[in-house]
């Protein structure tokens, strides 16, 4: 019980202190920050949001392929007010609500919940794996140690995610680790060359969101487009640590505390992490209206209430 109220009070305590960090060094940074050249542009603005909204319909359509593959159909309207309302839910403190509101919207139409959660584990598999190559990309300048292996990281990574996502090496991963969290197994029955295909829809949604967020940048700063590659990999390093940092509701704060550091290479740190928020904010506001769209507009009854 000990163990489980000091985790509680993790998942409060980490964005606070992340939340006080940033919003200190913004405070103490308030002139330089409000005598910096800012340039609001909106036509890259809305750019951004072109590029961006990729994400709201592509990661449920990958989500879909692969309920689909263990015999369940939901259609791919529905699976995007379903995975946009479920990701709502991962800013509620705990690791687990976005997935038992997924697991409760999908059941409506009839799928199982170890076929949700295995195929929204797949799904997050699928993206981090994806955002790894982007990581590599400027690993150097995350890791300075790293040095010149930085290059033979990049080439070995495809050897290595060839490697983990084939099947056999997944439905052995499965197999050992869902029922040490009691959780159901089911085996998965994607072919190599399906799998594969799917990675590299992830890896191209990666660059599709992370060129959003350069647009983004560049719609409040007069930023140097040739630095756009270090800009989506700065975020897909953000978003992996906010993934893995368990205590932060949907890795708010820290995210945010890490992208403003990265940032600070190309920006006065102030500002770096006044953009790295605003940048939330942004995301924020794009889930909002998708979920509204999604709701009102996309919404298929399920096959029960049209009785």
């Amino acid at each position: 019980m000990q163990v489980r109220r000091h985790l509680s009070w993790l998942k409060w305590l980490v964005p606070l202190l992340a939340g006080f960090f940033i919003g200190r060094v913004i405070y103490r940074q308030w002139q330089q920050v409000s005598q910096f050249d800012w340039r609001f542009d909106p036509f890259f603005l809305a750019l951004s949001f072109l590029a961006t909204s990729t994400w709201f319909f592509v990661r449920p359509f990958i989500w879909r392929t692969l309920v689909a593959h263990f015999d369940r159909a939901i259609p791919y309207r529905e699976c995007i007010r379903i995975w946009v309302l479920s990701e709502l839910s991962r800013y509620v403190p705990g690791t687990v609500w976005q997935y038992f509101s997924r697991i409760y919207l999908a059941g409506r139409w009839g799928v199982p919940a170890a076929v949700t959660l295995t195929s929204a584990l797949m799904e997050l598999l699928l993206m981090a794996l994806a955002a790894i190559p982007l990581v590599l990309w400027h690993l150097d300048e995350v890791i300075p140690i790293v040095g010149g292996a930085q290059r033979y990281l990049l080439f070995a990574f495809p050897v290595a995610a060839i490697f983990l996502l084939h099947p056999r090496v997944l439905n052995r991963a499965a197999r050992f680790l869902l029922p040490r969290l009691k959780l159901e197994y089911l085996p998965i029955h994607l072919r190599f060359r399906e799998i594969l295909g799917l990675w590299a829809a992830c890896l191209a949604l990666w660059i599709a969101f992370g060129t959003g967020f350069l647009l983004f940048v560049r719609s409040l700063a007069p930023l140097d487009l040739s630095r756009g590659m270090h800009l989506v990999s700065n975020y897909a390093v953000s978003w992996l640590i906010g993934v893995v940092t368990l205590f932060a509701p949907g890795g708010i704060g820290v995210r945010e505390g890490v992208l403003g550091l990265l940032l600070s290479k190309v920006l006065p740190l102030g500002t770096a992490l006044l953009v790295a928020v605003l940048s939330r904010l942004w995301l924020i506001s794009l889930e909002l209206f998708w979920a509204a769209v999604a709701q009102f507009v996309l919404h298929v009854p399920p096959p029960d209430d049209r009785r």
